[in-house]
């Protein structure tokens, strides 16, 4: 209301600026008409335009101004048989002003006119024009001014000079395009539209933003914010119903998508006018895909509680089970030993996991400045990856057997280095911890990830840190705790044959990530795992053989050396591009059952939620033991089988083995970082509910025959 008064003030007191030339200056605007021809051509049509140079911090109004405001206009005087198109509006740009939106422009621009003067045409052309305009900061003045420009009339049109033809190029520039897509909506229950553009091919990850601009007021609400999506398939933006009484019976919604895409050169700002149509068969939800649980909207501090709690509750998940092996085996190493090597190899052990946090914070921030995106067990997504862990998990279980000590000739000489060995195992016992964590998400960690992934820097590796402080807690407070210890066995044989069991759950997390291979690049996975972890094992038996210091031990270690960089050159023959998950087109399988399940579309699943059933959303991946242990115990059996059928809900799965836009997209609405996630449609509702990570039978029935 303030800002009504202030204008119908302005209006009455504020006095007109007139001039009948070319300039007109105002204390906030520098307007002038100019002409892209020195000499015009009969019958032959030209560009002119009105140039605004605004004050800084102002700005003045497209041709739909938004929440206040009032576009520009230009009424011409010109001779007889002369015409004048109307105003060509650049693209605008999204103001807020204290919660009021407005679409406009600030700084400096061209309104372009283009003009048609008669075949007859002779001596000069004279034309006028009366502008006004409206120009805002905190408060908002109308200004005015009148404008003449003389043009002679020649046999051939004459160009302005390079100055002025560059302000109109320019111009063109930033003049938005005819659409290249078909572009339509659908009206929720509620009436508020959701724009779908066909803009297939796009590549989601380069996009930075997207905006959408109505052109007449009325039909669509001004937004501070859209929570556009874009994938692969297109582009999907909520929006909300305006204040115009015809907003329901509205055929076609006319406007400007504005798009800024990350290229080469840097970042690029893309223009396109388009006209929308109803879609009748499109009724989309009401609201945009929000989370209906504790992950909404978190503080700084509430993300640090949530990640140190989450990193704790990840010793238990699934996904570490592997490195609990080794934890044992550190455990079984530290049985009776002074109690300040128990404190060195935890803090050691917290230490290596602690670097191993802050280097995959580090890995998150610049992928993230150069792709724009990333979420937590990205790098599973790469069979390079998986290849590399399996080598890993190989080379661990030969240590932990006893096929070869890490020391002695493999750490160095002398008794410094030896007495550190304790710690430097603990370390990278840390660090493996960390590698083998990513690809589970335990309780309260989905919220915090979320949240450290979409921050600036300082916070993502704070929220990074506190993940990974809690993950190591347990083995710190025990090496620190004196009444923890005198709980721990005495030393003995048992040790060593402890120490040589472990070797089998390392071989079987090897076991885990060739499959998890193969179902990023089929059976040829197979044979260059195994190959490369028989040429890994060759070199190890080549180092062992003999003694140091002989030709022959120089020759078993070029072997040895050859036979590990021939096991690491099968990296070269796995394909570690942009894969999306295997459909029926062809492509491998990604290890994801999906026998009574429908595959994962967001059309899909809006199409079934918008109908009133009841929709189960599973979004999973073959490296993600979480996600196949909640299958085996909660998801596939008889009763959670029998509960589905009966509520007839619709149960989506969506794939996240090799990388997937539209998943990914969704993942960042929802604020989540990876898998598993699930989600809950109940029959009406307006936003699906997020689900716990570790699921049971039980809660899952509850959740299906809950009435709403």
């Amino acid at each position: 209301m303030h800002r009504l008064l202030a204008l119908l003030l302005a209006v009455c007191l504020a006095g007109p600026a007139f001039a009948q030339q070319s300039v007109v200056k105002t204390d906030n605007v520098r307007a002038e008409l100019v002409s892209e021809v020195s000499e015009v051509k009969p019958g032959e049509p030209f560009w002119v335009a009105l140039r605004q140079t605004i004050k800084p911090h102002w700005h003045t109004y497209w041709k739909n101004p938004g929440d206040s405001g009032l576009p520009t206009e230009i009424t011409w005087n010109l001779p007889a048989g002369t015409k004048a198109d109307p105003i060509v509006w650049p693209a605008p740009t999204l103001i807020d002003v204290s919660g009021v939106i407005n679409y406009g422009f600030q700084d400096d621009i061209l309104l372009l006119v283009k003009i048609t003067p008669p075949a007859d045409l002779t001596g000069t052309l004279a034309l006028k024009a009366d502008a006004n305009w409206l120009v805002c900061d905190d408060v908002c003045i109308p200004e005015e001014g009148k404008f003449a420009l003389e043009l002679p009339v020649g046999p051939a049109a004459r160009p302005a000079d390079a100055t002025t033809r560059a302000l109109f190029d320019k111009a063109r520039r930033v003049v938005p395009t005819d659409s290249p897509w078909p572009a339509r909506f659908g009206l929720s229950k509620s009436g508020d539209p959701t724009l779908v553009v066909d803009a297939k091919g796009l590549k989601p990850d380069t996009i930075r933003s997207v905006y959408f601009f109505p052109a007449e007021w009325g039909p669509v609400a001004s937004m501070a914010s859209q929570k556009a999506s874009v994938t692969a398939e297109g582009i999907r933006i909520p929006l909300k119903k305006g204040d115009a009484k015809a907003t329901a019976a509205a055929q076609s919604i006319a406007g400007t998508l504005v798009l800024t895409e990350k290229t080469g050169d840097g970042e690029q700002r893309q223009a396109f006018d388009m006209v929308a149509r109803l879609d009748p068969a499109f009724v989309p939800s009401a609201a945009p895909l929000t989370a209906s649980n504790e992950g909404e909207s978190l503080t700084l501090v509430q993300a640090l509680l949530f990640a140190l709690l989450g990193g704790l509750i990840l010793n238990l998940m699934p996904c570490v089970f592997p490195v609990l092996a080794m934890k044992a085996a550190a455990l079984a190493r530290l049985a009776g030993h002074e109690r300040s090597a128990m404190r060195r190899d935890g803090v050691a052990y917290t230490a290596g996991v602690l670097v191993a946090f802050g280097a995959m914070a580090a890995a998150v921030i610049a992928i993230r400045a150069s792709v724009g995106e990333v979420n937590w067990g990205f790098q599973f997504q790469s069979p390079i990856f998986s290849l590399l862990v399996a080598y890993l998990f190989f080379v661990v279980g030969l240590n932990l057997a006893g096929v070869f000590e890490i020391g002695g000739r493999f750490t160095g000489v002398g008794q410094g280095l030896a007495a550190k060995s304790g710690a430097t195992g603990a370390f990278f016992t840390g660090v493996l911890a960390v590698v083998v964590a990513t690809p589970c998400t335990a309780p309260f960690m989905a919220a915090a990830l979320g949240f450290a992934l979409s921050q600036p820097a300082p916070q993502t590796v704070a929220v990074l840190l506190a993940m990974g402080l809690g993950l190591a807690l347990p083995y710190l407070a025990l090496s620190m705790t004196p009444a923890l210890q005198r709980l721990m066995p005495r030393p003995g044989a048992w040790m060593d044959r402890l120490r040589q069991f472990l070797a089998f759950p390392m071989w079987a997390s090897a076991v885990w990530m060739i499959w998890v291979l193969t179902q990023q690049t089929g059976p040829d996975g197979v044979i260059y795992a195994l190959g490369g972890m028989i040429l890994i094992a060759f070199a190890l038996w080549l180092l062992r053989l003999g003694s140091a210091g002989t030709l022959g031990a120089w020759l078993r270690r070029g072997l040895a050396a050859a036979a590990v960089l021939l096991a690491f050159g099968a990296v070269l023959k796995l394909q570690d591009g942009p894969a999306t998950a295997a459909s029926a087109s062809g492509g491998p399988s990604t290890g994801v059952s999906f026998e009574g399940w429908e595959r994962f579309s967001r059309a899909r699943m809006t199409e079934a939620a918008a109908a009133g059933k009841p929709v189960f959303v599973d979004f999973t991946a073959a490296w993600c033991i979480t996600c196949l242990v909640n299958e085996r115990v909660a998801l596939e059996t008889p009763a959670t089988r029998r509960a589905f059928e009966q509520t007839g809900t619709v149960k989506l799965k969506g794939d996240w083995t090799n990388r997937d836009p539209e998943i990914t997209s969704l993942l960042k609405e929802l604020g989540r970082a990876g898998v598993p996630l699930y989600l809950y449609w109940a029959p009406g509702a307006e936003r699906p509910k997020i689900l716990p990570q570790v699921l049971t039978e039980a809660a899952i029935i509850s959740e299906l025959q809950t009435k709403r």
